[in-house]
């Protein structure tokens, strides 16, 4: 692929070994301060190491608890290392982990019996912290894992989140009221220090960067209208004075748009358009959730908010000798995306688009793709309707191995494969792909779940 005026977007092997030694030290030196006293011999007694194991995965949790923060902030720099669908993925994770580490810590305390349950009082306050704390994190997690199971629209979970901060502070609360040894020197002084970075990333990341951003992101709608059956397209343009950022095909960015049907939050959509189209940022987006079933309600001179580019998900990352693209359904907005950039640069680079759709009235951008072809000399497209009569190029089956066995050309050292589609069939593709010889490295996926 040619070069593309867009953010220096290269992997850095070594900043993310930076990162997880980073990780891995602050957990260890939390374990040392959990167990700083069972080593000694006047502590090592019966019933001592439940107590120090109950300190210890305490420690974690509050480590973790920090760490959601700044995994949910959208910082540039670690999204440029590891996206940010894999930072939220670890997000999510690290919440079921902490909800682990939290719920047993009380029980370890307890289990020796070197501390003592009792009826609760008003002295016991400190203790109901932590009580409310792990309550918290409760909800947390279980609206966040089963958030569908318990029929939670996205703007409902992402209003009882914002008790996230107030969970956090129940957890130190608790942890340096009950434990005095926090409060004392060279541990005092570690978590003033920690707590302090933490605070001033957060600020950062939450108020000055955005406030610097604010007037870089403001665009207005050009163009909306609906481009097939449930699929619309909404066209942005920067406001006047605003010059558009620069990305990667495949990148996407959060969108909110000034509407008195919408609400407000924002919501990540990938970028259908090229960088090579200077001004128009372009998005398809299917009908799929409470929100995007208004956007009926857009028009044209709407305002809207555009924070990006994020995501990691592009073949410029890695300057394939052959690439492959396999897109499910809405799925091929990237690879969109990416052909219109190559179609502009009239590369020469062995493109093998497979896509496989419904219907022909819900695929958008069916003929652009055709004509890309007279832009594209090596580009071979693979359509695949699952739900109409056979056509030219067209098949009725479904994308499953076998299809793929057929269609699939042998791996070659510098060959990579673009998957993007439902989370489901994105899964069973990586399997067959990977049992039909492409290694894991050269299969480029990214995966969201809303």
């Amino acid at each position: 692929m040619s070069a593309i005026k867009s953010p220096t977007c290269q992997p850095a092997s070594w900043q993310k070994i930076f990162c997880w030694l980073l990780f891995i030290g602050l957990f260890l030196l939390l374990t040392r301060i959990g167990a700083r006293h069972y080593f000694r011999e006047e502590a090592v007694k019966a019933g001592t190491f439940p107590v120090t194991v109950g300190r210890v995965i305490a420690l974690w949790a509050v480590g973790l608890m920090l760490l959601q923060s700044l995994l949910a902030a959208r910082l540039r720099v670690l999204d440029r290392l590891f996206g940010l669908d894999g930072l939220l993925f670890f997000h999510r994770l690290a919440g079921i982990f902490t909800l682990t580490f939290a719920f047993f810590h009380p029980q370890l305390m307890y289990v020796s019996g070197l501390k003592k349950a009792g009826p609760l009082s008003l002295q016991q306050w400190p203790l109901a912290l932590g009580g409310l704390c792990i309550i918290g994190l409760w909800l947390l997690v279980v609206s966040s894992v089963w958030r569908k199971f318990v029929a939670l629209s996205y703007e409902q979970w992402l209003r009882l989140h914002k008790i996230a901060a107030p969970v956090v502070l129940l957890a130190l609360g608790h942890m340096f009221i009950i434990e005095s040894a926090m409060r004392k020197g060279l541990i005092l002084g570690f978590w003033v220090v920690l707590l302090v970075l933490w605070a001033g990333v957060l600020l950062a990341a939450r108020v000055v960067i955005p406030g610097r951003r604010a007037a870089s992101e403001a665009f207005v709608v050009s163009a909306a209208e609906k481009v097939a059956d449930n699929v619309w397209q909404i066209d942005l343009e920067p406001e006047e004075g605003v010059e558009r950022f620069d990305f990667f095909p495949g990148q996407f960015a959060f969108v909110a748009i000034k509407n008195p049907e919408l609400t407000g939050e924002e919501h990540p959509f990938t970028i259908a358009s090229a960088p090579s189209q200077a001004k128009t940022l372009q998005f398809l987006i299917k009908n799929s959730g409470d929100w995007t079933r208004k956007l009926t309600s857009v028009r044209a001179g709407d305002q809207a908010r555009v924070c990006g580019p994020f995501g990691v998900f592009s073949a410029c990352r890695h300057r394939p000798a052959n690439l492959v693209m396999i897109a499910g359904g809405i799925g091929i907005t990237p690879m969109l995306s990416t052909l219109r950039q190559l179609g502009a640069e009239k590369s020469v680079l062995p493109v093998k688009l497979i896509w496989s759709y419904q219907t022909s009235a819900g695929a958008p951008c069916l003929g652009e793709i055709d004509d890309l072809r007279g832009l594209l000399p090596n580009l071979e497209v693979v359509k695949i309707a699952t739900r109409e009569p056979a056509g030219e190029n067209v098949g009725v089956r479904r994308l499953d191995r076998a299809t793929l066995a057929k269609i699939l050309p042998a791996f070659k050292p510098g060959d990579l494969v673009m998957l993007c589609g439902p989370v489901a069939m994105m899964h069973e593709t990586r399997q067959t792909l990977r049992s039909l010889g492409y290694p894991g490295s050269a299969i480029l996926s990214e995966e969201f779940s809303f």
